[in-house]
């Protein structure tokens, strides 16, 4: 009887660490090799996947359940897995001459897992290389009853070749300490796929972070221009004129619009003839005001108003009543004028005699002091 296990989400989230010892206390209450060596197994799979190091884990456990426990069917099936746990070829030669009787027997278990094997220690992508990014693989399973579920695995290797992930989930597959209700979650692969799954922290204790994106490479950064500006250039250049018009449009900024230089004029040009027809327009609107009548003996003519339409008429040919208006006004000025004459002519008169007499006056008291 297993006194513990280890649960999925333990053996491919926890730390190295910590599982390890886990792993050692099961081992060392329940003496389970079976499932011992499946636990190991699982995580090289999680080594080979992601980019967190797992190598040679729970080496002293290994080497001591090869070397000393009874043999089994998933001893035999799982040894080959762990030749590069043992430097010694001596301690190895052992381990094959006291789990398979024949040399033949070992030869057909090692060239069952010789596909796997050789992925299972391949060096994954440095940390320092993903410039913060991270991974995640997402794959789908049909369990022992044929239903589809899903098995993902955190801080995985973008870099993972499709055939590596067939063969290491391949090794999974033949795995029987999964299990959910009695039946084997993980018997067939249908599908995988790396997302990333790069966390962007915002507030931290309270506080904000300061946004920063992922850190790229001088030549990353030269690759992403490239490839954005090719792909502008051949969006461009597939759309109509309307198309590229409306776009331009929507660029500019606001109050801005586009100029027409398909007109016969240039815009300046345009923009003084605007000017010197709405100096023609101010000058009219001046005159028609001029136009209007002004009132006389105490009655009130009408003004003329006349409509921005009729102006350059107005300018050009005077009404009739206006011209009437002007001649009336005229005339009975001259009367008045002409009535005024004598008194003005009698005013200068009286103003020479005045003067005339002060001039004799003086010319008297100079001859009576002479």
């Amino acid at each position: 009887m297993k006194s513990q296990s280890l649960s999925q989400v333990q053996l491919f989230v926890t730390k190295r660490p910590r599982l390890e010892k886990n792993i050692e206390k099961i081992y060392a209450d329940s003496q389970d090799t079976d499932t011992v060596i499946q636990y190991v197994a699982a995580v090289l799979i999680r080594h080979a996947l992601c980019i967190s190091d797992f190598s040679l884990f729970c080496q002293g456990l290994v080497k001591e359940i090869l070397l000393f426990a009874e043999p089994t069917e998933v001893l035999q099936k799982l040894a080959p897995l762990f030749r590069d746990y043992f430097e010694n070829g001596k301690e190895w030669e052992q381990v094959t001459h006291r789990l398979y009787k024949k040399s033949k027997i070992y030869h057909r278990y090692n060239n069952r897992v010789s596909e796997c094997k050789k992925y299972l220690f391949a060096k994954t992508t440095p940390v320092e290389e993903l410039n913060g990014q991270q991974y995640k693989l997402v794959s789908t399973f049909e369990d022992a009853v044929g239903k589809i579920h899903t098995w993902s695995l955190r801080d995985a290797d973008p870099n993972a070749s499709a055939m590596k992930i067939s063969a290491v989930l391949e090794l999974m597959s033949s795995l029987t300490i999964f299990e959910k209700d009695g039946i084997r979650r993980f018997v067939q692969l249908e599908n995988s796929e790396i997302h990333n799954c790069t966390r962007y922290i915002k507030i931290k204790k309270g506080e904000i972070v300061e946004e920063s994106g992922p850190i790229l490479t001088s030549q990353e950064v030269v690759g992403a221009v490239d490839d954005s500006a090719m792909q502008l250039s051949s969006e461009i250049a597939s759309l109509s004129e309307e198309e590229r018009l409306a776009l331009v449009e929507m660029l500019l900024p606001e109050g801005v619009v586009l100029a027409d230089t398909r007109l016969t004029e240039p815009a300046i040009i345009m923009s003084e003839k605007e000017a010197s027809n709405e100096g023609t327009i101010v000058s009219e609107n001046a005159v028609a005001a001029s136009q209007e009548t002004v009132p006389t003996e105490g009655k009130e003519t009408p003004t003329v108003k006349e409509t921005p339409n009729a102006v350059e008429n107005s300018v050009a040919e005077k009404t009739p009543t206006q011209s009437d208006h002007k001649k009336s006004n005229s005339e009975k000025q001259e009367v008045v004028e002409e009535k005024q004459e004598p008194q003005k002519k009698k005013k200068k008169g009286e103003k020479g005699k005045n003067n005339s007499k002060k001039g004799k006056g003086k010319d008297r008291k100079r001859r009576r002091r002479k």
